[in-house]
């Protein structure tokens, strides 16, 4: 069976024969396949009504940072390659490099070469390089291992020039090539719509002869229309020549700005070279205000660049620039509109900001629904950036959903395994799966999707990489430590060799390998992990990212392990306290830190501070999440717990039992969390009957060494809403001095408290001050 790709064509081409690679596209784009050939079986597969849609690098990668894996991965995605041959294109280096990686992949069958200019295989044949049009690599067979080997390979070509094939019949052989059908049968299209039009001169020739007489009585009319036509025709070219006055003067302006950019070293730029030029556009793009279609195209372009710089404030401020445009200036619907909200949900989505992340997605998603259909591809990567954030803000249910509805979807449309939006879609499922703590069918669905990534897009590629790091955590997660901590490390080196130490990506998979450390009970290598991680997130990311927030829960549930309570109180109250001033109280992951400060209020002996910050949390919780979710019910557990401690067991009772009724209902019988409640509460009647038991038989007094009864075991150390998320880290990996292991955490603590200091003036809750 044929595969399917997602791109009809990719267009390589030198930058000087753009114009014609422009032409091209929407030439090719914009034909139609005979009604009697489509369907009709060919090497390529079935024969499509379009050729769309057709990938040129100039249009779709104007705004990315990183060139090389894009590049690769658009041929990855292209049926065929069509190369625009000329003097310019042999001299141009990423031509014949797209070439070569288009042959590599085994597609060398699916090469096309269009001339425009030059002699092919002049340098060989005649020994005159200056007038070869075709690219070395096209010209060339390319070996097993992706090189470009002596032997020759003399490609067949069709030539524009008039001398030649010709425009038409030049443009009708590339159509023959890419539909894998003889050019004879698309020649009959013509033959066929010619023959239409005669027989259609003629029908009308004999009718307006019948009809002279009636026509004469609507002369005037008709040359009113014919005014009117002629006026709404001087329109029409108008708005064609502005629109492309506005193509043109963006396509200008991006070029001066990325005119010193050879692609091919694009991929390693210095992001703060980078950096500087975007902003020196931003700058420039003041200067369009007078043209706000032109303003928003520009804005857009570097907003979404910056983005994937990961220079998410001045994104943030473009790609809003963009949507205050329309909303004041433009005032019509164009597609830029929405692939801004789209940019700006992804900067939130990157800053953690995922509650504003949702309405946008929701916003955009229903509305390309509309215009392009729900099977568009637009359409689906935008479902699975949703449901990224669903699960993000805790909605694992919606998530996994939304992630299973598109994974049907993308089945019924016979995508291959080795599809970009199948193992995209894939990889948030596993991710989808882990958070519900499916575990065995997390790691099934990953294993397979990172083989299949490895082996299609390579092990190095960074997409493959995040993938392993998702299997890493399947892993963990499974008790399986010795394979997690090997494909871990493995992950870390190459990650830091590819995007650096501070990388965001790099900072994930260290702190997976952090987490793993912590498996094994290694506490004191596991904290000094922690608090690197967490210095370097709050240098990359800042100190209000979730990702550094989960960083600094581990660093608290580690300090709890090793029996440092208060250093855990410290960190556990900073996380809280960032959690309020980011999302405010009833976010479930606030109540979710004050529940977990609760409970190192409890085992610090603190109960006031425990019972005051619980019953303030079971207020917002019930309000928010309902009596039967499962954290309300910890809540409530932990109160029943203190009002046992301060013998209330009247109040503990009562407030024990509508807990123990509700899990059974909701969790079932023989749930640990239940079983946990049955036990105390059967500890409770056990005192009142041996209480009842000594006031009516006074003598058991006198018995020796009587002590009351033991203290149930649950009285323990509670530990029920123990964060297991673990995030990005590890910089240097090898240990450190006590002394500097030391001054890392004094360090640490030092900034937390005077961190404390800083948010006194901050509004502090009611049971805080109690």
């Amino acid at each position: 069976m044929s595969r399917e790709f997602k791109y009809k064509a990719f267009i390589t081409y030198a930058h000087r024969d753009e114009e014609k690679a422009r032409w091209l596209r929407k030439k090719l784009e914009s034909f139609r396949v005979p009604k009697h050939l489509v369907g009709k079986n060919s090497p390529f597969g079935p024969v499509p009504s379009r050729l769309y849609p057709i990938f040129r690098d100039r249009d779709e990668l104007a705004g990315a940072a990183q060139l090389g894996p894009l590049i690769e991965q658009a041929l990855h995605d292209s049926s065929h390659l069509v190369v625009l041959c000329s003097p310019n294109a042999v001299k141009s280096r990423w031509v014949n490099e797209e070439i070569r990686m288009f042959k590599a992949m085994g597609k060398a069958d699916r090469v096309l070469c269009l001339v425009l200019d030059g002699e092919p295989m002049a340098e060989d044949v005649k020994n005159d390089p200056e007038k070869e049009c075709l690219p070395l690599a096209a010209r060339r067979r390319i070996d097993a291992k992706g090189e470009i080997t002596n032997q020759i390979h003399e490609p067949g070509a069709a030539d524009l020039r008039e001398d030649a094939d010709g425009e038409k019949d030049g443009l009708l052989k590339v159509i023959a090539g890419l539909l894998g059908i003889g050019l004879d049968e698309l020649k009959q299209r013509d033959m066929l719509a010619r023959q239409r039009r005669l027989a259609w001169v003629a029908t009308a020739s004999t009718t307006l002869a019948l009809s002279a007489i009636g026509l004469s009585v609507y002369a005037f009319y008709q040359q009113q229309q014919a005014s009117l036509a002629r006026a709404s025709a001087v329109s029409e070219r108008q708005a064609a020549e502005e629109e492309l006055a506005k193509t043109q003067t963006i396509t200008n302006f991006v070029q001066e700005l990325f005119v010193s950019l050879d692609p091919q070293n694009t991929a390693g730029m210095d992001t703060e070279l980078l950096k500087a030029m975007l902003d020196q556009g931003s700058k420039r793009a003041a200067e369009l205000s007078v043209e706000p279609e032109v303003e928003a195209e520009i804005r857009y372009c570097l907003g979404k660049t910056y983005r994937s710089i990961r220079s998410y404030e001045k994104a943030q401020i473009e790609l809003e620039r963009v949507l205050i445009l329309f909303a004041e200036k433009i005032r019509k619907e164009l597609p830029t509109r929405l692939e801004a909200m789209n940019e700006i949900a992804m900067v939130h989505e990157a800053l953690g900001n995922y509650l504003e992340a949702e309405p946008m997605l929701v916003q955009m998603l229903e509305q390309r629904s509309r215009e392009l259909g729900s099977d568009h591809v637009d359409v689906i990567d935008a479902q699975i950036d949703l449901a990224t954030v669903f699960r993000r803000i805790g909605k694992f249910e919606q998530a996994e959903d939304s992630c299973t509805e598109t994974l049907s979807l993308l089945s019924d449309q016979n995508r291959t395994q080795e599809d970009p939006l199948m193992l995209k879609c894939k990889t948030e499922l596993s991710k989808i799966y882990i958070a519900r703590e499916k575990i065995s069918q997390a790691e099934s669905l990953i294993r397979n999707v990172f083989e299949l990534s490895r082996l299609h897009i390579g092990e190095n590629n960074v997409l493959s990489l995040r993938r392993g790091q998702v299997l890493v955590e399947a892993l963990r997660k499974s008790d399986k430590l010795d394979d997690a901590e090997k494909l871990s490390k493995e992950l870390v080196s190459k990650l830091t060799s590819i995007l650096g130490e501070t990388h965001p990506d790099t900072l994930g998979a260290m702190d997976s390998l952090a987490e793993i450390v912590a498996g094994r009970k290694d506490l004191d290598r596991a904290l000094e992990l922690y608090l690197r991680i967490e210095g370097a997130k709050e240098e990359a990311l800042g100190d209000m990212h979730p990702e550094t927030l989960a960083t600094l829960k581990a660093i608290s549930r580690i300090y709890r392990l090793q029996e440092k309570l208060e250093e855990a109180e410290k960190v556990q109250a900073a996380v809280k306290q960032r959690l309020e001033t980011k999302y405010g109280l009833e976010h479930p992951e606030t109540l979710r830190a004050m529940n977990e400060l609760a409970d190192l209020y409890l085992a610090l002996g603190k109960q006031d501070d425990a019972f005051a910050l619980s019953e303030r949390t079971l207020d917002i919780e019930l309000e928010v999440m309902g009596e039967q979710d499962p954290m309300t019910l910890q809540t409530m557990f932990r109160i029943g717990k203190l009002h046992y401690l301060a013998n209330r067991k009247d109040s503990a009772m009562e407030a024990l039992g509508d807990t123990l009724a509700k899990q059974e209902k909701l969790l079932g019988f023989d749930n640990a969390e239940a079983t946990t409640t049955r036990d105390l509460l059967n500890e409770i009647l056990s005192e009142r009957v041996t209480t009842k038991v000594l006031e009516e038989n006074p003598e058991v007094y006198e018995t020796e060494n009587l002590i009351g009864p033991t203290l149930p075991t649950v009285l323990a150390d509670f530990d029920n809403n123990e964060s297991n998320q673990s995030n990005p880290a590890s910089m240097n990996l090898e240990p450190n001095s006590s002394e500097s292991k030391q001054q890392l955490q004094s360090d640490f603590l030092k900034s937390l408290s005077e961190e404390g200091e800083q948010n006194e003036s901050l509004p502090v809750p009611d049971y805080q001050t109690d």
